[in-house]
């Protein structure tokens, strides 16, 4: 269903590691969504309440712009959930339940994010007037992004303060390139800006400006910091040398990327390596640590296979 490129070119670079669908089968893969009786995937699956077999339907009839417009109108940043999203659509679509391959529900929407950039179809959006009111966000992942969008449309002022020195959070400095292109990134915070957002990086609230200041100039301050606290191990051993958090890992190989630092502080290259966790994350570290040049790579998960 999802198209990769070849491991030993993949493992070498940085790249995209996922393939669009090819021209010829999104249509196909359009219209086996509309054998469905009953749909789960936008309701029980989709967290955005994407309408996906709506979307699907205007896809299968060529209609690639409505697909866009009935998909933006849910999904602030397409271009990111439909690389970065486990899909848990696909996990309620009913091909699926069934025995079957789902439909690669992600993929089309990718398919039609892209498109839309290609075709310039994704405009900066002004609001049609400008209320007055003045919002403070604090923090620039998805959350402060999907904030400071929704605000600056219904034509609030808005200022995203950033910590690291761009904006983005774990969409550029936590999910590595292999999974999401920092152009990408780099692209939709352009268009924001266009819009009117306004971003102040390289500050850090409690350490650069106080809580109290920004309340003091703004109508109200909006924390999406994100869960920046690791879960740890209160295990025998975990005291001892060589252990790191894997956004730690993960942090220091995408400033690499981004030229603020010369080399990443932890590094596997040589190294053995044992990955604890088989989800999105504990996979971002075993892909980085394949890529850094490790000896041998070992990841171990709870469930009967990783998800």
């Amino acid at each position: 269903m999802y198209r990769y490129r070849p491991i030993d070119e993949r493992r070498r670079d940085w790249d995209e590691v996922e393939r669009p669908l090819p021209a010829e089968d999104i249509a196909p893969h359009a219209r086996a969504c509309m054998a469905c009786g009953l749909p789960f995937c936008h309701g029980m699956g989709c967290p955005l309440a994407n309408v996906i077999p709506e979307t699907n339907a205007a896809l299968a009839a060529g209609d690639e712009a409505l697909a866009y417009a009935l998909l933006s109108r849910t999904d602030l940043f397409p271009e990111f959930t439909s690389r970065v999203c486990p899909a848990l659509c696909e996990g309620s679509c009913t091909r699926g339940m069934e025995g079957g391959d789902p439909v690669a529900i992600r993929a089309l929407e990718r398919h039609i994010s892209d498109i839309a950039w290609a075709k310039g179809w994704v405009r900066p959006v002004l609001p049609a007037r400008r209320t007055g009111k003045r919002v403070a966000v604090v923090g620039s992942g998805p959350a402060g992004l999907a904030v400071a969008e929704g605000l600056n449309r219904a034509g609030v002022e808005v200022t995203v303060y950033e910590r690291d020195e761009a904006p983005g959070g774990l969409l550029r400095f936590g999910i590595p390139d292999f999974k999401l292109s920092k152009d990408i990134v780099a692209r939709r915070v352009a268009l924001m800006e266009a819009e009117g957002i306004r971003f102040v990086t390289d500050t850090e609230v409690g350490r650069d400006v106080s809580p109290d200041w920004l309340a003091a100039r703004h109508d109200a301050v909006v924390w999406a910091v994100g869960a920046g606290v690791p879960r740890d191990l209160a295990i025998p051993g975990r005291d001892l040398a060589g252990i790191a958090f894997a956004l730690d890992f993960l942090r220091g190989q995408n400033r690499v990327h981004s030229g603020a630092l010369p080399a990443a502080p932890l590094s596997a290259e040589g190294k053995r390596v044992l990955v604890i966790g088989g989800g999105d994350t504990g996979s971002d570290c075993v892909g980085t640590a394949i890529r850094q040049g490790a000896r041998a790579v070992t990841q171990i998960e709870i469930l009967p296979r990783p998800p």
